[in-house]
C-alpha cells in the first residue's frame, strides 16, 4: 500500500499522485487495488458558511467603526478590530487546509502574529511591548512547535529543517534588535537567542549531510 508522507496516510491506488493533496506517494500499490474513491463532497455548504462569515466580518467592521467615531473619536480602537480581521481571513484558512507542509504553517503563524502585534502597538501609540515581548514569544513557541514536529514525524524532519533554520534567524535577530534599541527586554533577546543555538547546534550534530541535500533541494543549489 502506497503512504503519503505529507497527509500521513495510506493510501490503495495505483495511482502516483496523493489524492488529497497532490504530494507523490511513496511505496508500492497492492497488486488488487483499483482508483476507485468516494464522490467528493458538495462545497456549497462550505461555501454559503464562508460568505455568511465574511459578510458578518464586514459588517461588524462597519459598526466597529461608526461606534468608534461616534462614542470615542479621540482614540481609533476600530484599527485594532479590522487588523485582527484581516489577520484571521489571511492565516487561518491557511493553517485549516489540508496537505502542505507543517512547519510552513507554524512560520506563517509565528510572522503574521508578530506583524499582527507590532501594528497593533504602533495603532495603540507605539511602547515597544510588541517587538519586545510578543514577537520573541510567538519565535520561541515557533522553534518549539517545530522541533514537537520532528519529535513526532522522524521520518519526514529533514522537510522542516530549512522552516527551523528561518525561525533560528529569527531567533538570533532579537539581541541585535535589543542592542540597536528596538526592542527593551533583555530576557525577549536572550531566551529566542539561546533556543535558536540550541537548534542550530542539533540539526548540524544529528542533521549530517541530509540538511545539506535539503537546502540544495529548496534552495536550488
Amino acid at each position: 500500500m502506497k503512504h503519503c508522507r505529507a497527509c500521513d496516510v495510506d493510501v490503495a491506488t495505483p495511482a502516483v499522485l496523493c489524492p488529497l493533496c497532490g504530494t507523490p506517494l511513496a511505496g508500492l500499490a497492492d497488486a488488487d487495488c483499483a482508483a476507485v474513491y468516494p464522490p467528493a463532497g458538495s462545497r456549497k455548504e462550505y461555501n454559503f458558511v464562508k460568505r455568511l462569515l465574511l459578510l458578518l466580518s464586514v459588517v461588524g467592521a462597519a459598526v466597529c467603526i461608526v461606534v468608534n467615531l461616534l462614542v470615542m473619536p479621540s482614540f481609533w480602537w476600530w484599527t485594532i478590530v479590522v487588523t485582527a480581521l484581516v489577520y484571521a481571513w489571511a492565516v487561518v484558512p491557511h493553517a485549516m487546509r489540508r496537505g502542505g507542509n507543517a512547519a510552513g504553517k507554524v512560520l506563517m503563524q509565528v510572522v503574521a502574529g508578530s506583524a499582527l502585534a507590532v501594528l497593533v502597538d504602533f495603532e495603540t501609540g507605539y511602547r515597544g511591548w510588541g517587538v519586545s515581548f510578543v514577537v520573541p514569544a510567538f519565535i520561541c513557541a515557533g522553534i518549539v512547535a517545530v522541533v514537537v514536529l520532528v519529535m513526532c514525524n522522524r521520518t519526514n524532519w529533514a522537510g522542516y529543517v530549512l522552516y527551523q533554520a528561518v525561525l533560528a534567524v529569527f531567533g538570533l535577530a532579537m539581541p541585535v534588535l535589543y542592542f540597536t534599541g528596538l526592542a527593551h527586554s533583555l530576557v525577549g533577546a536572550v531566551v529566542p537567542s539561546i533556543l535558536a543555538v540550541a537548534t542550530l547546534a542539533g540539526m548540524a550534530v544529528f542533521g549530517d549531510r541530509t540538511i545539506k541535500n535539503e537546502f540544495r533541494r529548496r534552495l536550488h543549489f
